[in-house]
């Protein structure tokens, strides 16, 4: 069964919104940032079980694509591919997925998820699989890395 009324709506609210709380930082519990556009945050997730999963969070708390003019959405999507290409340079995976959901946590984001040789292409995408978790500084290379492809990139 679907949230009810007031469950969607507290959900939704823009002042409970933990990506509009924290999306902007340069670390919070779930992942470290790896660049800010003037449409998006890229963040590279903790949970590396895919190396190179990284979360494209729209900066103005929107809950749907629909919800995009033409012109962010174009935006948005542009951060999205930029993230993408990114991931293959640095991380080399098989296929990189794109997943749009946002049932769990209505504001809009993108889940750039790499699939690697060790991954099963018949077996559906989940991004709870692991937790790998890196050390600090292992992830901040990785991050590093990223920065450095998303400037190659562009």
């Amino acid at each position: 069964m679907w949230w009810s009324d007031a469950e969607w709506a507290a959900l939704i609210d823009p002042e409970a919104c933990g990506m509009c709380a924290d999306a902007h930082l340069d670390e919070n519990a779930h992942s470290v940032l790896v660049v800010s556009t003037s449409t998006a945050h890229v963040r590279l997730v903790r949970n590396q079980a895919h190396p190179g999963y990284c979360v494209v969070i729209l900066r103005e708390h929107l809950t749907d694509m629909t919800d995009l003019g033409p012109a962010a959405r174009a935006a948005f999507w542009s951060d999205v591919q930029r993230t993408g290409s990114a991931v293959a340079s640095v991380f080399c995976p098989r296929k990189v997925d794109y997943l749009v959901m946002g049932h769990r946590m209505p504001h809009l984001h993108c889940h750039v998820f790499p699939q690697h040789d060790q991954d099963d292409p018949l077996r559906n995408v989940d991004i709870s699989d692991g937790p790998v978790v890196l050390a600090t500084g292992e992830l901040e290379e990785w991050a590093r890395r990223l920065r450095a492809a998303w400037s190659s990139v562009g």
